[in-house]
C-alpha cells in the first residue's frame, strides 16, 4: 500500500493530474486510512520530497485522515511574514541597512499549528534543526534558523507539548542557546520570532522552564538595555513573561534590583514593572517570600527607583509601591 501511496508523489506539480484523476487511477485512498502510523509520516515527507502540489497533497492526506505535512503548511505560515525580514544588518560590515520600524506583531503573523504522528517524527526535528544554530550568525544560516524558530512556534501550538512533553521539553532545551542567539540578532524581525517563542514557550510551560529560567531571565534584562528601543521593549516584555508564569527565586529580585540600578534609564524604567510582578505573586505566598530575602530587595528596590533622579523611572515606581503597600502595609508605611 505504501509503495502505491508514494508513486503518487512523483506527480508532477504543474500537470494534468487533480485529486479526481489520483482517485481514479489509483482507487479509493480512504481504504487505506487505517495504515501505520510510520508509513503515514513517511507519505508526508514523501509528499515533501517530490514537491507535490500542495492541492493535490491535501487530497491525498484528506482521504487518509492525515493532517497536512509539516512543510506544506510551513509554505502557507512563511509566506505571510513580511519581506523585512530579507533587511540584514551585517555584524562585521559598515554597509548597514535600513530596518523597518516596527516589527510585525504575533497577531498579524499567523502561526498554524504543526501536529505531529509520532514521537519519532518530533526527535528528527529536533535534530535536523540543531545543525543550523552552530557558531556564529551568518548570511548561510540565518535564514534557516528564522524558519526552525517559526517551526518551533508551530510544534508549541501543536500537540508535541501535550502528547510527546519528555521530548519536547528535552529538545528546546537543547536548542535554547541557538534560539537566545536568534533572539540577539541584529536583525529586527528575525529577534522578534525569538523573543515571541520565548514568551510563548514562559506562557505554555510554565514552570518546566524553571531550571533555565535564570540564563534566560539575565539575557532579557540585558537585552531591555539595548539602544534600539524595539529590541528593548522585546526584552522587557519576555522578562515579564518569564516571571509572571515560572516559579519564584529570590535570584529574580536580585536582578531586577540590579537593573534598578543600571546606568541606562530603560531597565531602571522596565524594573518597576517587574517587580510588580513578583510582589502580585508572591501576596499569595508571604512566608517564603520574606524568609527568602525577597521582601527586603524588593523594600530596597522600591525605595532606589523612588528616588530616582528619571521622572518615568519614579512614575513607575510609586505605581509598585501602592502594589506593594496592598500587602505589606506596615512596610509601606515605615
Amino acid at each position: 500500500m505504501l509503495g502505491k501511496l508514494q508513486r503518487l508523489t512523483s506527480l508532477n506539480c504543474s500537470s494534468k493530474y487533480d485529486p479526481a484523476v489520483i482517485t481514479t487511477s489509483s482507487g479509493s485512498l480512504s481504504a487505506h486510512s487505517n495504515a501505520p502510523d510510520h508509513a503515514k509520516a513517511d507519505l508526508k515527507r514523501q509528499l515533501v520530497t517530490h514537491n507535490v502540489r500542495s492541492s493535490i497533497a491535501s487530497f491525498i492526506l484528506t482521504q487518509l485522515q492525515i493532517s497536512a505535512p509539516a512543510e506544506v503548511e510551513m509554505k502557507t505560515s512563511t509566506q505571510s511574514v513580511p519581506s523585512a525580514r530579507h533587511v540584514t544588518q551585517d555584524h562585521g560590515a559598515n554597509n548597514a541597512t535600513t530596518e523597518p520600524t516596527l516589527p510585525p506583531s504575533a497577531e498579524t503573523t499567523q502561526i498554524e499549528p504543526l501536529y505531529l504522528l509520532t514521537q519519532r517524527e518530533l526527535e528528527d526535528s529536533f535534530r535536523d534543526m540543531s545543525a543550523c544554530f552552530e557558531g556564529k550568525e551568518t548570511e548561510q544560516n540565518w535564514i534557516p534558523r528564522d524558519k526552525n524558530v517559526l517551526k518551533l512556534r508551530r510544534l508549541l501550538k501543536g500537540n508535541a507539548p501535550t502528547e510527546f512533553p519528555a521530548v519536547f521539553l528535552a529538545g528546546i532545551r537543547s536548542l535554547m542557546d541557538g534560539v537566545l542567539k536568534v533572539a540577539n540578532s541584529l536583525r529586527t524581525t528575525m529577534s522578534t520570532n525569538g523573543c515571541q517563542l520565548v514568551q510563548e514557550l514562559a506562557r505554555s510551560l510554565g514552570t518546566a522552564l524553571d531550571p533555565i529560567v535564570e540564563s534566560l531571565l539575565q539575557n532579557f534584562i540585558k537585552m531591555s538595555s539595548a539602544t534600539k528601543t524595539i529590541t528593548a521593549q522585546h526584552g522587557n516584555l519576555t522578562a515579564e513573561a518569564l516571571l509572571s508564569y515560572t516559579t519564584y527565586h529570590v535570584r529574580h529580585s536580585q536582578h531586577v534590583w540590579n537593573a534598578c540600578q543600571e546606568k541606562n534609564t530603560a531597565p531602571r524604567i522596565y524594573a518597576s514593572g517587574w517587580l510588580k510582578i513578583i510582589v502580585k505573586r508572591q501576596m499569595h505566598n508571604r512566608q517564603h517570600f520574606v524568609h527568602c530575602g525577597g521582601l527586603d530587595l524588593a523594600e530596597k528596590t522600591i525605595k532606589k527607583g523612588l528616588a530616582d533622579a528619571h521622572p518615568k523611572v519614579r512614575e513607575g515606581m510609586r505605581a509598585t509601591f501602592w502594589v506593594f503597600a496592598q500587602g505589606w502595609s506596615d512596610k509601606a508605611e515605615a
